[in-house]
């Protein structure tokens, strides 16, 4: 039995869920920097995993090989998550517009803990169906040298 495509497909969402985890861990670091007057400054991300499903990359050379290629490529985008800017009034901020709002990156710490704090159960599931796989491998080693 060849348990390495297993092995790939939780490595693979492994991998999807600690990017999910560094984008919004990014985007709350930032919830507080100023966009300048003409709104350019950091705008808020987001992750956008593809499915691998249905494309098979197994080339019989071993997990090792199916790791550094991912299962199908990319299976995740981190693009612009098209938030709306918050507007706050502070008139006596050095940025603030001609009507005393200044221009914050839309993004909502609570959504972005509640994001953490999916990927992170995600990723725990992940590395427990890697660990399943991994003990039935051995089991299954331990039951073809018994004969």
């Amino acid at each position: 039995m060849n348990y390495s495509q297993s092995f790939a497909i939780s490595a693979t969402g492994m991998d999807v869920e600690r990017l999910r985890v560094e984008v919004a861990a990014l985007n709350i670091a930032n919830a507080n920097t100023v966009l300048s007057a003409d709104g350019k400054g950091f705008q808020p991300l987001r992750v956008t995993a593809q499915s691998a499903l249905g494309v098979q990359s197994m080339d019989g050379n071993g997990f090792s090989s199916l790791v550094g290629q991912g299962l199908a490529g990319p299976t995740s985008l981190v693009e612009p998550s098209g938030r709306a800017v918050r507007a706050v009034l502070d008139p006596g901020h050095p940025q603030a517009d001609a009507r005393g709002y200044v221009s914050y990156p839309g993004v909502d710490p609570a959504t972005e803990m509640m994001t953490m704090l999916s990927a992170s159960r995600a990723y725990e599931a992940n590395v427990v169906a890697m660990n399943t796989a991994r003990a039935m491998a051995v089991k299954a080693l331990e039951i073809g040298g018994a004969s």
